[in-house]
């Protein structure tokens, strides 16, 4: 017996992002969060005290072949049950951008494809992330001279959230979520998105003392890849956080998964920037003394190696001071 979930999500995400993939990624990392967030009654009979284990393999293409031409991401997981039985989690992550109105009929279609292959309990959960109220998908029923089917499965709907509810949340998937109703609050508006954004990774990450550390680097890393912002307002927002990415979270420093992270890749790049105009300045101020002892006049020097005056007499003022006295 096992356990199947299949996730849609539905948006329409800025181009050149591989939003599934990140999906994937953070589903990954967090796993044990995941269902205790969206699938509370399947978090009830897992006991992760003894481990999951992630299956590299895809689901058999025979289970999702109708979808030629989208991209689609899955993971098998193992997992054991509190009742001593091991299980495996099937998950299936696909991104769909508009409303779709078979979209009852293919989660059906999911669901006797995985029966009739794995031989499996399923669960079987829908994700939709837009924020439209008509996006409310209806159970598949089917019908023909007495042959009569109705198939049911759970909703997690992103339009439905209270966003005060889920600041108080303690789960990480809670601020997934936040984000990815932000996401649609600020198509249209990229400084309203930096602010909702440098917010979240302030307040919710970097300043919260109770995330553990590889929680805080997931949804770090999901939250600066999902609301994508501008170049000049990703170096505005790496401005505004790096004083506490170095007092609360300098372990984001030594993450090698998540240092090319927008605003961690942009805070490196200032870092090296400003370490390279340090060291010219030091040439600058090195030359500049072995001038002013090789007789140079001050404002020789300063002509030479483009330094104010101000800053060659104080260079003049060090060489004398420091002079061993005959």
């Amino acid at each position: 017996m096992g356990e199947v979930l299949v996730l849609e999500k539905r948006v329409n995400y800025a181009p050149g992002t591989d939003y599934d993939a990140l999906w994937k990624k953070i589903i990954s990392e967090l796993f044990e969060e995941f269902i205790l967030f969206f699938a509370p009654d399947l978090y009830e009979a897992i006991d992760f005290r003894k481990g999951i284990v992630f299956l590299e393999q895809e689901l058999p293409k025979v289970i999702i072949e109708h979808k030629k031409g989208k991209k689609i991401a899955d993971k098998i997981v193992k997992v054991s049950l509190k009742n001593g039985e091991e299980k495996y989690v099937f998950i299936h992550i696909e991104i769909q951008g508009k409303k779709d109105p078979d979209f009852s009929k293919r989660m059906f279609t999911y669901f006797y494809r995985l029966f009739d292959r794995f031989q499996e309990n399923i669960y079987s959960i829908a994700i939709l992330t837009d924020l439209s109220k008509s996006n409310d998908p209806q159970a598949f029923q089917y019908s023909f001279y007495g042959t009569e089917l109705t198939y049911r499965f759970n909703t997690y709907k992103f339009n439905e959230e209270d966003i005060p509810s889920l600041k108080k949340s303690t789960n990480p998937f809670a601020i997934a979520v936040l984000a990815g109703i932000y996401l649609h609050q600020t198509e249209k508006n990229y400084h309203k998105r930096y602010e909702v954004k440098k917010k979240l990774l302030k307040d919710f990450i970097l300043t919260n003392p109770n995330l553990k550390s590889n929680v805080a680097e997931a949804l770090f890393y999901f939250i600066d890849y999902l609301l994508y912002l501008p170049h000049e307002l990703t170096k505005q927002s790496t401005k505004d956080l790096s004083i506490n990415i170095e007092k609360e979270a300098k372990h984001m420093l030594y993450s090698e998964k998540i240092k090319e992270a927008p605003t961690l890749a942009e805070y490196f790049k200032t870092v090296r920037e400003e370490g390279f105009e340090k060291g010219k300045m030091e040439e600058k101020r090195n030359l500049a003394a072995e001038l002013l002892r090789e007789g140079f006049s001050v404002e020789k020097v300063a002509k030479m190696v483009k330094l104010s005056l101000d800053e060659v007499k104080e260079i003049e003022a060090s060489i004398h001071f420091n002079r061993p006295k005959s």
